[in-house]
């Protein structure tokens, strides 16, 4: 037990955490939000942190700082609603979708339904609405072929995940940077070095699987009826694809991302005004309301119902709260003590990495709840990281790829519910096809062994890193804070 000036037990500590993972695994089993499991998990560990002689004010300082280190997360969610609302609502997300099922074919569908999601997740920043639209047309079209649909629907989430570790609108993405610290964009950069192959990878897979599916006979009537319902919404031109290269410009130019993210998403509510002949009234409507489309075919309408301030209201108040229990547990020591007695026998960057990965999908299995993962992952090993001279982008990048693409393999987590409900199954029969979640962990792994893109802190400043690609010509790893941290992988 901890008294006011000592450290937590490790018992405690490990009771505490599994109170936490009891409560939302058991929660979530039986059908209940993961708000008020939240708030009921905040009470339980004050109730238990005050029995064991702690503060309340002490904790709940700690509670308010770890809310307040992510208000920037919070601020780019909320931003991150209106920039999908004015995407959809100048046309920008439907002509993606239009133009894109204008490609299928049998023997393409795999790789271009992995592709057309990975694109459409990366605009709207969300797994989960992109399965729902662009992921749900396409198994309708893999259905009509004769294709199965837990290989099309693997096609699919995989995608899906992908744009949404990779983007920089994506929940993910904004809250695995700020929990740890560091400048979205550098989580993004380092991201790329890792899912970049994993890309390429995915897609020959998906080509091979989808080849055996070539000589079947392609129904044109889902296809059909999606953009022929999108024709009669919209106008499609060239303009529409301000708003994507805008933000691209934007990342590439380090602009600060609420920034960025505004002028794209302005730039969309304008071009609502002058393609679509939307009026001013309605344009500011959707800034809060979304957008909302009812043309009679359930899939268009799912596909194009989004976005707005009021779709990230859920979103915004999970991430609060897990933020504000990640406080407590870091304000009370619980998290130092359990990486702590982990870390012992940490000898070298690889074993650091492959830690957070493993420690990372443990957690994310315990707690079922990707916000409170993340949180917890970022509170317990940004000190190790620090330590070893290891930029913290390898760290984000590696708690994204423990948990992110994970979410879909986990049977009693919400979005793997999600999923199975989406797609008509009563257990996770996509799970072997979600080829992008094997192949990134497997990719992680390799540059954990072979000291690839293990970036450095600098040491003169350590919020920036040394982007130079290093392999491990050894398998020592370096010492940590050693002077030839900088050097040991060149």
């Amino acid at each position: 037990m901890k008294k006011a000036t000592g450290k937590p037990g490790l018992l405690l500590s490990v009771t505490v955490l599994a109170v936490i993972a009891a409560v939302l695994t058991s929660g979530i089993i039986a059908g209940v939000a993961t708000i008020p499991l939240l708030v009921v998990n905040i009470f339980l560990v004050l109730i238990i942190a005050m029995l064991a002689g702690y503060r309340y004010s002490d904790l709940e300082k700690g509670m308010i700082s770890g809310v307040k280190r992510a208000i920037d997360c919070v601020m780019i969610l909320v931003f991150v609603g209106i920039l999908i609302a004015a995407w959809i609502k100048c046309g920008t997300v439907p002509m993606i979708i239009y133009y894109g099922l204008g490609f299928i074919t049998p023997r393409m569908l795999l790789p271009l339904t992995f592709i057309m999601c990975s694109l459409l997740s990366l605009c709207i920043g969300t797994s989960l609405g992109t399965a729902g639209t662009m992921g749900v047309a396409c198994v309708s079209i893999g259905m009509s072929m004769g294709i199965p649909v837990p290989l099309t629907a693997g096609a699919a989430i995989s995608g899906s995940i992908l744009g949404d570790k990779l983007s920089p609108l994506s929940d993910s993405t904004i809250l695995a940077s700020s929990t740890s610290d560091i400048n979205i964009y550098y989580h993004v950069r380092s991201m790329l070095y890792t899912t970049v192959p994993s890309v390429l990878i995915s897609l020959v897979i998906f080509y091979f699987l989808g080849a055996g599916y070539a000589d079947l006979a392609m129904e044109q009537g889902v296809i059909s009826t999606v953009r022929g319902s999108l024709a009669n919404l919209y106008h499609f031109n060239l303009l529409l694809l301000v708003p994507v290269i805008l933000i691209v410009i934007l990342s590439l130019k380090k602009v600060p991302a609420i920034l960025a993210i505004l002028i794209s998403g302005f730039s969309g509510l304008v071009l609502a005004m002058i393609v679509q002949k939307v009026s001013l009234i309605e344009v500011l409507s959707v800034i809060y309301n979304g957008v909302k489309v009812e043309t009679g075919t359930a899939v268009v309408d799912s596909m194009l119902s989004k976005g707005g301030i009021s779709s990230m209201m859920t979103t915004i108040c999970t991430a609060v709260l897990a933020l504000a229990l990640g406080g407590i547990l870091s304000e009370a020591g619980f998290l130092h003590v359990i990486v702590g007695r982990i870390t012992k026998t940490i000898r070298s960057d690889c074993s650091t990495i492959l830690l957070t990965l493993v420690c990372g999908i443990l957690t994310v299995l315990l707690v079922t709840n990707f916000y409170v993962s993340v949180v917890l992952m970022g509170n317990m090993f940004r000190e190790l990281y620090d330590q070893r001279g290891i930029h913290r982008s390898v760290m984000s990048r590696t708690i994204e790829e423990a948990n992110t693409i994970i979410l879909p393999l986990v049977p009693w987590n919400t979005g793997c519910i999600y999923y199975m409900g989406l797609f008509g199954f009563t257990a996770p029969l996509f799970a072997p096809y979600v080829v992008f979640a094997y192949v990134n962990i497997a990719v992680s792994i390799l540059c954990a062994a072979t000291g690839l893109f293990i970036f450095k802190a600098l040491p003169v400043n350590d919020a920036e890193a040394d982007w130079r690609i290093r392999g491990s010509k050894t398998r020592g790893g370096t010492e940590p804070n050693g002077s030839g941290a900088a050097t040991a992988f060149e």
